[in-house]
C-alpha cells in the first residue's frame, strides 16, 4: 500500500473523529453560542522535547520495575517448553482475592528458568492479565502492570527476548492466525478457538513492543523490520474491514507503535513534526485536552500526526536508520 493510501486513511480518521466530537456534543445543540468565548490556540511545537529520553520515562514509579534492563541472560542453550494457563482457567473461581488470582498465573521458577526464549515469548503473549491495559485510563500503565508477571520479567532479561517478541509480532496477523506448533505449547482456555477474532491479545503485544522500542532494546535492523510490519498489520485490518473508522479500535495500536519508533529514532523530523508525534503518543491517538501540558489535540492534528508517522516509517523501512547509525 502506497503513501497516498495511508494519507487517505489518516483523513478518514480525521473525519470519523470530527463526527465523534460533534456527536458527543449533540445533546447541547440548543444552547446559545458564547461569542466572547476565546478560540483555542492553533497547534504549536512543544518546547524542550528530547527524543533521546524514553517516552515512558518515569513510568517505573507506577509499576516498580525497570523495563528491558541492560543486563541480559544468555539463552542460546535453553530448550524448555512453554507454560499453559489451563490450571488458572480451571481454578480461578475458587480464589478470593486479586493477589491469589495473580499467583495462579505465576510460572514455576524451575520451569521458567529452563524455558526457551521462543516459548517464553509465547507464554507471555497469552498471559491472562495482558488485557489489563483495557482497565486503565492510561493503557501504557495498564500493559506495564501486566508485565509485572514473572514470565514478562524473565523475557525482558533474556539476551534474545526483544528479538523473539519481534518475531512473534511479525508472525501474527489480524484476524489472529495459528499454525505449526503455536497451539501445541499453549492451550489456555482453548486459545486457538477463542483468540481467532479476539484482537485484544495482539493489541497487548503491540503495546509490549512499544516498551521494547522505547527502552532501546531493538537494533536499527530490527526497527526497520518493524516499520515494514506495521504497514502489513494495517493492511490486515483494512482487509478485514474492521477498525478503519474507530479511533479506539485495533488499527490505532499499529500507528502508535509507529509513532514510538518515529519519535525516538527519526532524527529528520522537524520540531513541529516531532511535537505532533509526541502528542499522538501522549493522547493515545485520541483528540482532546492534556491537562498536564494544557495542550489541545484536534482531529486535524491527528490526521497530520498520522501522515508524519507514515512518512517516517517509509524512510525507516527504506533503511534510513541503518545509514544514519552506521
Amino acid at each position: 500500500m502506497g503513501k497516498d493510501s495511508f494519507i487517505k486513511i489518516a483523513n478518514c480518521f480525521a473525519i470519523a473523529l470530527t463526527l465523534g466530537l460533534l456527536l458527543c456534543g449533540c445533546g447541547h445543540h440548543d444552547e446559545p453560542e458564547n461569542p466572547e468565548e476565546p478560540e483555542l490556540p492553533g497547534y504549536r511545537p512543544f518546547e524542550g522535547l528530547d527524543p533521546t529520553v524514553p517516552l515512558l520515562n518515569g513510568y517505573d514509579q507506577f509499576v516498580g520495575y525497570q523495563m528491558w534492563s541492560g543486563e541480559k541472560t544468555p539463552d542460546g542453550d535453553l530448550t524448555g517448553e512453554g507454560f499453559s494457563y489451563d490450571y488458572w482457567a480451571e481454578h480461578k473461581a475458587e480464589v478470593h482475592s486479586g493477589e491469589e488470582l495473580m499467583a495462579l498465573c505465576e510460572v514455576p521458577q524451575e520451569q521458567l528458568a529452563a524455558m526457551s526464549t521462543r516459548n517464553l515469548a509465547l507464554t507471555c503473549f497469552v498471559h491472562p492479565y495482558n488485557v489489563m491495559y483495557n482497565a486503565y485510563d492510561n493503557e501504557y500503565i495498564g500493559i506495564l502492570v501486566a508485565m509485572k508477571a514473572n514470565c514478562w520479567q524473565e523475557l525482558m532479561k533474556r539476551e534474545t527476548g526483544a528479538k523473539q517478541l519481534l518475531d512473534l509480532y511479525c508472525e501474527l496477523t489480524y484476524p489472529l492466525s495459528h499454525s505449526g506448533t503455536f497451539n501445541d505449547y499453549l492451550s489456555y482456555l482453548d486459545y486457538k478457538a477463542l483468540a481467532a477474532n479476539h484482537y485484544n491479545t495482539l493489541n497487548a503485544l503491540t503495546l509490549a513492543m512499544m516498551t521494547a522500542v522505547d527502552s532501546n532494546a531493538l537494533t536499527p535492523e530490527q526497527l526497520t523490520v518493524i516499520a515494514g510490519e506495521i504497514f502489513k498489520k494495517i493492511d490486515n485490518i483494512l482487509a478485514a474491514d474492521e477498525g478503519i473508522y474507530s479511533y479506539v479500535g485495533t488499527i490505532r495500536y499499529s500507528y502508535l507503535l509507529g509513532a514510538f519508533i518515529a519519535y525516538r529514532f527519526d532524527r529528520s523530523l522537524t520540531p513541529l513534526e516531532l511535537s505532533l508525534v509526541y502528542d499522538l503518543t501522549g493522547f493515545m491517538g485520541m483528540p482532546g485536552h492534556d491537562q498536564t501540558t494544557d495542550r489541545y489535540f484536534t482531529a486535524d492534528d491527528l490526521s497530520d500526526a498520522l501522515k508524519v508517522v507514515v512518512q517516517s516509517l517509509e524512510r525507516i523501512e527504506q533503511g534510513s536508520l541503518l545509514t544514519t547509525t552506521s
